[in-house]
């Protein structure tokens, strides 16, 4: 092309990109662009023209666009500022529907915990604690029913609360991952325990004096709860509602906004700590200023938080350009057998696995759990407390637990016989997703020899001992190894057990390694259910079901097993996953078996297109 005919053809962009240049367009994402065709144009006239004026010409016009698009670019304490005044009330706008069902729900039921305590005398020590009742009704007879709020000094009482509320918040938005109902458990249960704990003070006649103490602090802290409990229900729309994406890329969506909305909470926490720490106690204050400053704090609740993202929306402003961006196509995942990797690669691979083929995976979990639980139950004939007397002191590492559902107590021989039966189901899901992974169908051989396999990983964490700590760390790898080894070769356990040790040889510690990191996370969620959901769980039973304690104190506990037992069949599958892929590792380095036949394939003749290469 000559460079009159590139000129030409060129001149009308460039003329537009000079009157952009010239004009008040601060947009750094246009100027970009613009930024791409120029130095493309430059390229071509350096190629082709590089002693030219087009050359200097177009050199010039990149040099500008340039540097009007790094001066006009964000820096830190912009984009802090831009988050408050357009990413977060963009993301309140567009999750207006869950703020609504959150802010419905806690005023319904805070409606019900007022008229649980006016029905039932003795609902605000069930709800609140016999001791808490106690004591304020200690500090009423003792004229200063707001006693509570002066016992600590205020800033131990400032970084308590605080703590305490950035735990209940959290413990809120995270709960969404089941589907959004988890946030909304956490929101009935502060909700129920609010209006009961309002209509506490109604019934000894201190409703003003609660009133104007209580929400000086309380009216940004509970608001702070329900925008996280909102946060958490965009958080779990993603897997419920996925539309056209995929139910892992609309999470990946859901989680990215409901995170955002949830960090908006972070300074009402903060300043609602502080308030309560320093401010709530001084009692003495006037109830005109103390009414004032809680209209103050509700008014900016609502502004900031409901007139703000609606009237940005009316005006027609744009969203942030990050809200636009388009989500990444899932990439084609294959099975590869024949490279080595490392234990980070592993453990990725495991949930990659887990997620293609999550519907089977979820049966297995569920559905094992509800066999377990319908054959324990239903044929010893024992309470659920003398079967499983859980522990929660333990919040972190929770084995007694987790060994507790595998072991035989006081002749109690169905309980190993039961997991047994659910542990040879969840590892036969596991083994023939990866072996569709591979293409490969396995034979009756291959799980007729995982009975072998299941019956050896029982024998390791099927007793209450102390020794069980080293049976785990130190046996069960090489077990996990062995009911692998005999599933997917078909070979006898003799063999299984030979092939492990050769495997195995000089790659004990990785197969440990990997195991205990796949176990630790399992063991963080397991501790995890045990201690706060299963609270919750009891709390929200006591509450709602009219029944004997002895009744609901059953039934409780077999719920809580049932839930105990899914995710000890989550830790499972990632376990049995886990080790199974280091398999393929292991027999690469020992055997190199891939290496061999790329080896031996060269230099024989390959066709490409009707040529005969070597």
């Amino acid at each position: 092309m000559r460079e009159t005919q590139f000129i030409k053809q060129n001149e009308e962009k460039w003329a537009a990109f000079e009157r952009t240049l010239n004009g008040e367009d601060k947009d750094a994402d246009h100027l970009r662009d613009l930024f791409v065709q120029i130095t493309d144009d430059l390229s071509y006239s350096r190629t082709f023209f590089p002693n030219r004026s087009v050359r200097v010409y177009l050199n010039g016009l990149a040099q500008r666009i340039f540097l009007k698009l790094y001066r006009s670019r964000r820096t830190g304490w912009g984009q802090l500022l831009t988050f408050w005044t357009d990413d977060l009330p963009h993301e309140i706008y567009q999750a207006r529907r869950a703020f609504r069902l959150a802010f419905f729900l806690f005023f319904l039921c805070f409606g019900i915990g007022m008229l649980s305590c006016a029905m039932d005398s003795e609902f605000a020590e069930i709800v609140l604690g016999d001791s808490y009742v106690e004591m304020t009704r200690a500090n009423i007879e003792s004229g200063d029913p707001m006693a509570v709020y002066k016992e600590k000094g205020q800033f131990d009482m400032f970084l308590g609360i605080t703590f305490n509320n950035l735990y209940v918040a959290f413990l809120a938005f995270a709960m969404g991952v089941f589907l959004g109902l988890g946030s909304i458990v956490i929101l009935i249960s502060n909700a129920v325990m609010v209006g009961c704990f309002q209509y506490f003070f109604i019934q000894e006649g201190l409703f003003w004096e609660s009133f104007l103490t209580i929400w000086i602090h309380g009216t940004l802290e509970i608001s702070a709860i329900v925008i996280a409990t909102a946060a958490g229900i965009t958080l779990g729309q993603g897997p419920a509602f996925p539309g056209t994406y995929t139910r892992l890329q609309a999470f990946q969506q859901s989680a990215r906004r409901g995170a955002k909305i949830m960090l908006g909470t972070a300074p009402l926490f903060l300043i609602a700590g502080f308030l309560e720490g320093y401010l709530t106690r001084q009692t003495d204050t006037p109830d005109l200023i103390r009414g004032l400053f809680i209209l103050c704090c509700l008014a900016f609740v609502l502004v900031y938080f409901v007139w703000y993202p609606w009237y940005r929306h009316r005006l027609g402003i744009p969203p942030p350009p990050e809200q636009t961006q388009r989500v990444a196509p899932m990439s084609s995942y294959h099975l590869e057998t024949g490279r080595i990797k490392n234990n980070g690669e592993i453990f990725s691979e495991v949930f990659t696995i887990f997620r293609r083929h999550l519907s089977a995976f979820l049966v297995a979990i569920f559905g094992g759990a509800l066999l377990y639980t319908t054959l324990v139950f239903g044929l010893s004939g024992v309470p659920a407390e003398q079967l499983f007397p859980f522990q929660t002191s333990s919040w972190l590492f929770n084995g007694y637990n987790f060994v507790l559902l595998f072991s035989a107590r006081a002749g109690q021989w169905l309980i190993p016989l039961a997991a047994g039966t659910m542990l040879y189901g969840v590892a036969a899901v596991s083994y023939r997703a990866l072996a569709q992974e591979l293409g490969q169908t396995p034979g009756r051989w291959a799980y007729g020899q995982l009975f072998f396999g299941v019956a050896a990983i029982l024998l390791c964490v099927g007793y209450l001992s102390f020794w069980v700590i080293f049976s785990i760390l130190g046996l069960l790898p090489l077990v996990l190894l062995f009911a692998y080894v005999g599933f997917h070769e078909e070979v006898s356990p003799w063999r299984a057990g030979r092939r492990t040790l050769v495997l195995i040889n000089g790659a004990y510690a990785r197969t440990v390694g990997l195991m205990s990191l796949l176990l630790v996370l399992g063991l963080l969620l397991f501790s995890f259910t045990n201690t706060i959901v299963i609270e919750l769980l009891f709390r929200l039973v006591n509450w709602l079901v009219t029944a004997e304690q002895v009744v609901l104190d059953e039934w409780s506990l077999r719920l809580d097993t049932f839930l105990l037992v899914s995710i000890t069949n989550f830790i499972w599958i990632i376990v049995l996953l886990g080790l199974a892929l280091l398999y393929f590792t292991l027999r690469e380095i020992n055997e190199a078996t891939d290496l061999k036949a790329r080896v031996a394939a060269l230099g024989e003749p390959h066709r490409i297109k009707g040529l005969e290469r070597e």
